[in-house]
């Protein structure tokens, strides 16, 4: 269960079985999509994709976030939710993606 920031913690995230990205050591923990477009929350809504509300919507993996809590209690939900736009997002050269935001293999 996410707190009220949506972050989760690392126990919730490897009993989820999905992937995530550690950026300190650039790599995905595990690669199970061919190619995937991973993105937050925030950037959904900012690409105008926002996510199903009410668990509509369930991650496809997450974004290990070093800094997450910072200025609360909070030093144990330190992973962000990603949301699998790829269908959506394949191609449009016009959207800037970040390098934790695109799952290949390889990665």
């Amino acid at each position: 269960m996410p707190n009220d920031a949506g972050r989760y913690s690392k126990e919730e995230v490897i009993a989820s079985g999905l992937p995530y990205y550690i950026p300190k050591s650039k790599r995905w923990t595990q690669t199970p999509y061919p190619f995937a477009i991973l993105i937050s929350k925030s950037r959904c809504e900012r690409f105008g994709m926002p996510i199903l509300g009410s668990g509509g919507e369930r991650p496809s993996a997450f974004l290990y976030s070093a800094s997450a809590g910072t200025g609360t209690d909070d030093r144990k939900h330190r992973y962000i939710p990603l949301y699998d736009r790829t269908d959506s997002l394949s191609g449009d050269e016009s959207i800037r993606l970040y390098p934790h935001e695109i799952m290949k293999p390889g990665d």
